[in-house]
């Protein structure tokens, strides 16, 4: 008798272990991913020329006072119009009666400017990735369906030349870029209007409007026009270089470009200087927090870093850059980088004005992918299991008693 007793037992022990293993080996863990410029355009009339999405650059020396402005010039007016000729080679032309006007304190060094720069900015400032788990228990039959597991299992999906007007001093007129750049600096918006009818730009109440400030403090305007004579057939990244204590970016446009909420643009703004770029709107008792945009990123990078992604967008290559030296205690081995999105532009009749704060905390945006963690639990042999048991502890009470 003890030994058929030690025979069941060993046996009811065996199947024991048995479903065991088996549903140690059914517990299945699968992860699956889940994720949780500014400008005054000038054109002829009977054109609608808007200003469209952009992205700008602003590096501040602070060595040598002086602000790099590198933009790409972007509006959502086509800028060029369809040949009439059936003969002509070419479906489109520039617009020639198109531009847009651009001020400065004071007269701006112009040149042709690397536009990749933005690639390399935009590779700097992406998000650093958090990843995060989330555990849930899904039950299924295995034994009744024994295709439920793999239909329960997902599969892993991959996240994807003006002639010059006596009545305006020009200062400079040159080609750049697929441009015809012409530094204007007027004695008041009359004049800087009547330049600009001269050459074929529509005046209307609210460029000279716009241009009143500016021409009132003295600044100077450039005045840029697609360039009919070159054979280029787009225009390039445009870098403007000027004397400055506080750095700007000419914010402010005309009332007729103010976009409607909800059809406004996106304005992205790379800021490299001293410290952590803070904006202000308007100078003065004017001031105002710039607190419209979502601060991308701002961090302090190294030196030859920064470098290596802006410096071909900068004057001889970057190499009159005097902002960071290792080599010299007095200038910083770092510079901050500053980015945001502005999805309120063009809405303002400020300019935007940079202070620097090397003190503020540094910011980086977080992307968090949420991995989603499943245990496939088989109710069915659980449920064996479970009968199992039961007769196992009976049996073993029965023979017991």
């Amino acid at each position: 008798m003890r030994i058929k007793m030690r025979i069941r037992r060993s046996s009811l022990l065996s199947s024991h272990a048995f479903l065991s293993v088996l549903l140690i080996c059914l517990i299945v863990v699968r992860e699956t991913p889940k994720n949780v410029q500014a400008c005054c355009p000038a054109f002829a009339a009977g054109r609608a020329i808007r200003i469209a999405d952009q992205k700008i650059l602003i590096v501040w020396d602070p060595v040598s006072r002086t602000e790099h402005f590198i933009r790409e010039a972007a509006f959502k007016q086509p800028t060029r119009v369809q040949s009439q000729d059936p003969q002509d080679g070419t479906s489109a032309k520039p617009a020639s009666d198109f531009g847009f006007l651009v001020p400065s304190p004071n007269q701006p060094s112009i040149e042709e400017a690397d536009s990749s720069v933005f690639a390399r900015l935009e590779e700097k400032i992406q998000p650093r990735i958090e990843i995060k788990n989330r555990w849930s228990v899904d039950p299924f039959p295995i034994l009744l369906s024994p295709f439920a597991l793999s239909a329960k299992i997902p599969l892993r999906k991959t996240d994807q030349a003006f002639p010059p007007i006596s009545a305006v001093n020009v200062l400079e007129i040159k080609k750049v870029a697929g441009y015809e750049v012409a530094v204007l600096k007027a004695s008041d918006a009359a004049e800087l209007t009547k330049w600009l009818t001269d050459n074929d730009y529509e005046v209307r109440p609210n460029l000279e409007e716009w241009s009143k400030p500016y021409v009132d403090k003295g600044w100077v305007i450039t005045a840029f026009k697609y360039d009919t004579s070159a054979s280029r057939t787009e225009v390039g990244g445009v870098r403007m270089s000027f004397q400055t204590d506080t750095p700007l970016f000419p914010y402010r446009v005309p009332k007729d470009q103010f976009a409607d909420e909800g059809v406004r643009n996106v304005l992205r703004v790379f800021v490299v200087g001293p410290g952590r770029a803070i904006g202000s709107l308007g100078e003065g008792d004017q001031k105002e927090a710039w607190n419209r945009p979502q601060l991308k990123f701002s961090m302090p990078v190294e030196y030859q870093d920064i470098r290596d992604r802006i410096g071909r967008a900068l004057p001889n290559q970057g190499q009159d850059w005097n902002a960071g030296s290792a080599s010299d205690p007095s200038k910083p081995t770092s510079m901050w980088l500053t980015a945001w999105d502005d999805r309120t532009w063009p809405s303002s009749d400020k300019d935007l004005w940079f202070d620097f704060d090397p003190s503020a905390q540094a910011f980086q945006e977080v992307r968090t992918i949420v991995r989603q963690r499943v245990i496939y639990l088989p109710i069915d042999v659980l449920g064996v299991l479970a009968v199992s048991v039961g007769l196992m502890i009976r049996r073993l009470w029965s023979t017991t008693a």
